[in-house]
This record gives C-alpha cells, structure tokens and sequence, in this order.
C-alpha cells in the first residue's frame, strides 16, 4: 500500500497549536417527588453550573510575560479536576438538587490551591527527553526552532502538554518551579514585564531537567478528553459550517463529571503586551468584546483560535443581548460560558504592592474587584480544541509506567486509517517483580474503542534477536483490556487480570484501536503509532517534533497476521517519509511491585499474634 495513499485523512492540529499565545454520566442528584416519588435530576442538565460557587475553580494568574496561554489553561483545568476529585474522595461527588452550583457565579473566594506550575508544563514542553527522564526515548519531543530560540516558554498546545502529563511528567507544583525567571527576586525587575530595557523574556527562565519527573502536586493525570467543539469547522477550509447542541452538552457533562475545559478562542487581546493596565469600565465595545458584560462573541467565518482560557460553568439564560456592540452583532440564542482567563486579577497585584500594574480585566467580585473572569457565547464561531483531564492521586495509582511513546499523540488530529485489522505492539522487559494491572492508549474520534492485549515471554528469551512473527509465535496470551469511550483522547484501561511478571522478563502489548461502526462492511482500524513531521506548519510555528523508535521496540501488523519490524514496516512502503517520521507505538502498560515470584502464589498466609 502506498505510503502516500495512507495519508487520506491525516490532519495536523492546526486548530490546536496556539503560536500566537503563543459515555460518561454526570453524577446525579436525587430528589422526591410530592407522592413520594424518587426522581433523578443530572447536573448537566440544569440550565446553570459553576465550579466557582463549589470551591472547584481557582483564581486567574498571571501569564505575562510570556505567550504561554495554553500551559495556563491546562494549569486551570487541572486544578479544577483536582479539586473535583479530593470532593469526590469526601464521598460527596453528588450535586445536591440545592446547591450553589446552580447560582449565578460567585468570584469572591476562589480556590488559590492547588497551585500547579505554568512555568514547568511551558518549559518542558519544548525540551528534548534526556537519559534521566525517558531512558533509551532520550531525543524524543520537542524542541524550539532555531529562529525561536528566545520564546523560552511560548509556542506549545494541550496535546503537547497532554503528552507529558499522560507520560508522568511536567505536573509540579508552583513552589517547586515559580513563575517568574531564575534570580528573581523582590526589588528586581518586575517577571511580568514585556517593554524596555526591564523586558523579562531578556532574562533565564529554564528549568533543571530533575524537575520534569517530580511529582510533589500528589495526582497525576490519568485520562485526557479532546471534546468536540460545538463550532463545527470544514476540515479543508477551517470555515465555521454551524452551531452543535450536543457538543455543547457534553461539556456541560465534563464540567460535573471531570471539572474544567481548556478551550482555545480567538481574542483581540492574545498577547500579554496587548493587556494595558488601567481601566476598562468605560471602555466601548472591540470588535468581539463587550466590556460592560465582560461577554465575547466572534462570528467570524473563518477566524483561527489564537489564545485559550479554562471553562468552569454555564448559563442557558445568559442574555444574547449581553454582547450586543460587537461586529458580529448578537448571538443567535442565550447561553455563554464563564471563563477564566490569564492575565492576572486585582487581588494577587495588590498582594504583590504593584496595583498600578492591574489591567483591572475581567468581571468584578462583589467588592469590585476584577477577577480576571468574563463570559463567552455558546455559539462563537472560534471555540475549538476543548480538553480536559481526569487525575487521580499518586498513592492510588500504579507504582510503575512503560513507555516508549513521550511524544504520544501530539503531532495529529488522526493517524492513517485501515478498512480491516491494523495492529502495533510495543515490546518491554519486567524490571523486577511486578504485576501489570492496566494499559493506556489513544483513541482519535467518539465512540472509538482499543483493545490491548498483554503477551508475555519465557524469562530468558532472546526477544532482541528474534523475527517479529517469531516473537509474536513465543508469547503467551495473557490478559486482555477492550474499551469504548465516547470522546476521543487518552484512556487507561484495568486488564481483566493483572499479569505477574518476574525480574528481566519479556512482554508485549498489542494495541487495536477500532473506529464506530459506519456501516461499512469492514470496521476501520487507525494506525497507533507516533509521527513527527519534518516542516513547521506555518511561519507562525515555534516548535517541532523528533521521535525516537529503536531496534525491537515497536512492531506492526497491517494485515492482522503477519508482523515486521517498525523499520521493515516503513521501508515495505515506498521507500519515503513523505515529510514525516513514524516513531514507536502509542500504548503503555502500568504495573505495581509484588513479592510473588511464582505464578501459582496468590498470597501468604501470616500467623496472627
């Protein structure tokens, strides 16, 4: 099959890279009914939710003076989930049918904790996996472009980070990695400025690689959702083709179910020297910004996100006429989103003795004071690349990951697709005695599903020197893990039994990730493997990719029977990349330390005293 045939299908997510800046169910809450009746409401459901009122939504920091909107979003909506999970843990994940959830949003005493690190998600982003931290995948990742060497923490999206977060890195806590450049400190220049001869992008803003793996915040994120967006786009001319009700009511269930969205939107003021200090109050309506309301609305046909922001609650009854002044004129219903931006609020520059530095942006709290929030119409035509992310403490998660795919799946929106059984495996070695208890992958559309399946090998096997069919011919079925997930990104998966490995033992992972059912008279398969290209999208780009796949690390199958080595899988084609590298599989496997050594012991019986 020819390689170049294969890309039919393939896009990049040019929606998703933000150069300039730079079937779940919601819990539910049960009610009765006059006759005694019990009747079930979902929060999702009622016409207004705000994680701001139920102490799941964090203030608006400060992003300045760096294009680094998209690392702050992610921040946001992590801290949100992280807050939705410690209720969760309470017992008390139930909304009840009273509840300040369902208010208008209250922005007076705002979460400060958890504080997450912008600063290591945007560094991190674009340097290079070192020995230390991905092993034998050192050189995979990502890495500023010679002409962008001084965008030290610019240029990235939320599959770039996603693709570190899933991997168990980049998630730390501010204290650990502050936001501000490396020798700051009171009295010096001011790690917000962006003029003069005080310009803090002059100054170092690196981060030593050990940071990368600590993981002090105490969660980890474990499911990453890439949402729909209800501004439906042409995928050829990136031109808004219509407004989808259901998109925009699976946020809604994300937002009770998960916690914030990280959203990307089109914004006249993108960038922090855009932000002025001063006053808005008085300010006329821009050309998609309703100052008096706080309200954005972009009906542009063809408008490209170039900021982001973190959505944290609705209201259905949020006035069209909230937005009238702008040029796309009103929305054609009611309905907006409550947002949370990243330039800053009046409280943490009073905090900091520089109020005449506040831009003074967003809706004021009850004691006037700008929070840094603002509402954006359900219908806004720019509204895209909408992510949010599951976690889990680290205590409650596996001990071990394996992995060979740090660049995962940040480089597509969907990777080549195959009418039949597409299948990769990625090969690891047991680093003591462990059971592996569940696998990660991707999948790239709604309602897709993966099977992964764990083979094991004799201790002992040459794996390194035997033929892919060989391979696969020596190892035993183990365990298996199949899911069906109603929106596209990362999941992890328990196997139906955990799978005991001893110390130095082979064992493969073998991942099918199969498309919804169309009608068609053979189910799509997608090809799970990592790609990289070669060329910068667009001037505007900052970054790119490098993957690294050695030898008898990763094998595909594109028949369902017979297996070649990733470079045999390649070189069967035409001979050429066409711009683009393949790199190793996107699935991992995750595994906890054990004290069996013998697959027939289930435990120990321990006397008593």
């Amino acid at each position: 099959m020819d390689l170049r045939n294969k890309l039919i299908g393939v896009m990049r997510a040019l929606a998703s890279v933000l150069t300039a800046c730079a079937l779940v169910l919601a819990p539910v809450s049960v009610a009765f009914a006059e006759d005694g009746a019990p009747t079930v409401q979902s929060a999702a459901e009622s016409p207004r939710y705000m994680l701001t009122n139920i102490g799941q939504a964090t203030t608006a920091k400060i992003q300045s003076p760096w294009g680094a909107c998209w690392a702050f979003a992610v921040a946001g909506a992590i801290e949100s989930s992280i807050l939705k999970a410690e209720t969760a843990l309470l017992g008390q994940e139930a909304v009840p049918e009273i509840s300040p959830a369902y208010a208008e949003p209250s922005l007076d005493a705002l979460a400060t904790a958890p504080d997450i690190s912008e600063r290591a998600i945007a560094w991190f982003a674009h340097e290079l996996q070192t020995e230390a931290s991905g092993g034998a995948q050192a050189g995979e990742g990502f890495y500023l472009m010679d002409d962008a060497a001084d965008e030290q923490l610019s240029g990235g999206n939320f599959a770039v980070a996603a693709s570190a977060l899933i991997a168990w890195q980049s998630l730390v806590s501010e204290e650990a990695a502050p936001y501000q450049y490396n020798g700051y400190s009171e009295g010096s220049s001011p790690w917000y400025e962006t003029s003069g001869l005080e310009d803090a992008r002059y100054e170092d803003w690196s981060l030593p690689d050990d940071i990368r793996t600590l993981e002090d915040v105490g969660w980890r994120v474990t499911e990453v959702l890439r949402l729909q967006s209800p501004a439906m786009m042409d995928r050829e001319s990136f031109s808004y083709t219509g407004y989808d009700p259901e998109a925009t009511d699976a946020i809604k269930r994300t937002l009770v179910d998960v916690g914030g969205v990280a959203a990307s939107i089109s914004m006249e003021q993108n960038l922090p020297q855009d932000v002025l200090s001063g006053s808005y109050e008085s300010a006329e309506p821009s050309e998609h910004f309703t100052y008096s309301t706080w309200s954005a609305y972009n009906a542009g046909d063809s408008a490209s996100p170039n900021h982001a922001a973190v959505i944290l609650g609705w209201d259905d009854t949020y006035p069209a006429s909230a937005f009238e002044g702008v040029s796309s004129g009103s929305p054609p219903g009611d309905g907006a989103w409550l947002c949370k931006n990243s330039w800053g609020n009046d409280a943490l520059y009073q905090e900091m003795g520089a109020d005449d530095d506040a831009p003074h942006w967003g809706i004021h709290d009850s004691a006037g004071q700008a929070t840094g929030y603002f509402w954006l119409s359900y219908f806004d035509h720019t509204l895209s690349d909408l992510e949010a992310f599951r976690v889990a403490p680290v205590q409650d998660s596996a001990d071990v990951i394996y992995q060979h795919d740090y660049l995962g799946a940040a480089e597509y929106v969907q990777p080549m697709r195959y009418g039949g059984q597409v299948r990769t495996a990625n090969a690891f070695e047991a680093d003591a005695p462990e059971l592996l208890t569940s696998v990660g992958s991707w999948t790239f559309l709604p309602n897709t599903s993966f099977t992964a399946t764990v083979r094991t090998l004799p201790v002992g096997f040459d794996a390194a020197g035997a033929e892919p069919d060989e391979l696969m011919l020596a190892s035993t079925e183990a365990a298996y893990a199949v899911g069906t997930f109603a929106d596209a990104g990362y999941h992890t998966v328990q196997l139906d039994q955990p799978v005991l490995l001893s110390a130095g033992q082979p064992f493969l992972i073998e991942l099918v990730i199969t498309a919804a059912e169309d009608g068609s008279s053979s189910s799509d398969t997608f090809l799970g493997l990592e790609i990289a290209y070669d060329d910068s999208a667009s001037d505007a780009q900052t970054t790119l990719a490098s993957v690294v796949a050695n030898p008898g690390e990763t094998f595909v199958s594109d028949d369902g029977r017979t297996w070649q080595t990733l470079e045999q899988f390649v070189s069967s084609e035409d001979g050429s990349s066409s711009g683009f590298t393949f790199g190793n599989a996107v699935v991992k496997g995750f595994a906890n330390a054990t004290s069996m050594t013998e697959r027939g012991q289930i435990y120990q019986e321990v006397a008593l005293s």
